[in-house]
């Protein structure tokens, strides 16, 4: 067992999930033993929780860690925000556009701390894109560019505007803005838009570049859904 502050288990498993470490963070919360009572934490906790959980492709799961904690929410602006948030990009991954439009639009900015404010508007754009509001999803994916303080803020949002470019068939713009994201000095996670990387480039007709793509998200993400689907089409590529 793990004993610490609910407020250094949080960091702890934002760690590992920023690092990649999807399994490593659920498998600490498991572990972990505490004698207070902080419910801000043990919410953010929970939250990061659902994230580890989509990552390795168990949206379901994701969802359902998050099902039951508005009433202790309420108390917590960056609970709720985070809450809605998470259920934006978790429904829109899920085939369901307006429901994450909702829950994105539930999400107020100014709840969340100013280095997130850039994945506000990342999430925006995706629910965005599942509804087929591309110039919307646009100028979410350039706000957020805009606002980006982290390293990892400015490499998802070369990845995010790729998003919106391959939702608009633009494959070209999208090619590059993938290139530039992968080529970004931030290394972790961001198997998605490798996956994507790899994706778009097969459409291009180019599967040597392709399987060079899948082979960075396996590499980059390994624990990921998204570099279980990379292997699988890096064997279609090869074998065609």
């Amino acid at each position: 067992m793990v004993v610490m502050t609910l407020a250094s288990l949080n960091r702890a498993v934002d760690g590992h999930i920023a690092a990649g470490r999807y399994l490593e963070a659920l498998e600490m919360a498991e572990r972990f033993v505490s004698r207070e009572r902080d419910t801000a934490s043990e919410l953010l906790v929970q939250i990061n929780l659902a994230e580890a959980e989509y990552n390795l492709g168990r949206w379901e799961m994701a969802w359902e860690r998050l099902r039951d904690l508005d009433p202790l929410a309420a108390a917590f602006p960056i609970a709720r925000a985070g809450l809605s948030q998470q259920r934006a990009w978790i429904a829109a991954h899920t085939g369901r556009g307006d429901d994450a439009v909702h829950h994105w639009q539930r999400a107020e900015l100014r709840d969340l701390p100013l280095p997130y404010h850039a994945e506000h508007f990342f999430t925006g754009a995706v629910a965005l894109i599942g509804v087929g509001r591309l110039d919307a999803a646009r100028r979410c994916a350039l706000a957020g560019a805009d606002m980006a303080i982290r390293p990892s803020s400015k490499r998802n949002a070369l990845f995010i505007r790729a998003r919106v470019a391959a939702a608009a068939k633009e494959w070209m713009r999208a090619e590059s803005l993938c290139r530039a994201a992968a080529a970004h000095p931030y290394r972790a996670q961001g198997g998605d838009g490798l996956l994507m990387w790899g994706d778009v480039l097969t459409r291009l007709g180019r599967a040597d570049e392709a399987e060079q793509a899948y082979a960075l998200a396996i590499e980059r993400d390994g624990q990921s859904e998204s570099a279980r689907l990379a292997a699988g089409r890096a064997r279609v590529v090869a074998e065609g």
